[in-house]
């Protein structure tokens, strides 16, 4: 009578030890790039934010005949100074032109800080934006820059007074200062 050897099915203890060094090995090359997926996928989000933000506060001051505040905010109710958007911002009617949501209202839209090594500045002197009735914004066409630290890339999105919005490619000065104050 021959005895028959039974297989286990198992893995040995060296097969087991290759797998785990070529998955170590695949993850420390997909690391950075799924690094950098990341990192453009929160600058994509940020810009989708502000320009949904700009066209939806347009569109809210035509529906509405009144004049409606987009501004930078640290509290979700009031207009803060400043170019520094990466805190947080607020849509907001503004019915007696003083450039700060109406006493007793309620703002329209409140967006929540942007996610670490995100930041977002606009054109230098244009801390908040207007829409009056007809659409149109008020003063000179600004320019908000979304820059991200782990890409030193970059991403613009512009109002035209017209009320126009519409996304390019950051330039490079406003890229540089952009990023000069992210760690």
């Amino acid at each position: 009578m021959h005895a028959q050897r039974v297989s286990s099915g198992g893995f040995t203890l060296t097969e087991l030890l290759v797998v785990l060094a070529v998955a170590a090995i695949l993850a420390m090359i997909g690391a950075p790039a799924m690094g950098s997926l990341l990192a453009r996928s929160r600058e994509a989000s940020a810009e989708a934010s502000i320009a949904g933000s700009l066209r939806h506060a347009r569109t809210l001051a035509v529906a509405h005949n009144t004049r409606v505040v987009v501004c930078p905010s640290h509290d979700g109710r009031h207009c803060s100074k400043g170019d520094d958007w990466q805190h947080g911002w607020l849509v907001a009617d503004d019915g007696n032109h003083d450039g700060q949501p109406d006493i007793g209202a309620q703002a329209l839209a409140v967006i929540g800080a942007m996610p670490a090594g995100t930041r977002i500045i606009t054109s230098e002197g244009r801390g908040q934006l207007s829409f009056h009735a007809n659409g149109s914004a008020t003063g000179s066409n600004v320019r908000f820059t979304i820059c991200q630290a782990r890409e030193h890339t970059g991403k613009s999105v512009i109002l035209a007074n017209s009320g126009r919005v519409r996304i390019a490619d950051a330039e490079p000065e406003r890229l540089r200062q952009c990023l000069a104050s992210l760690p």
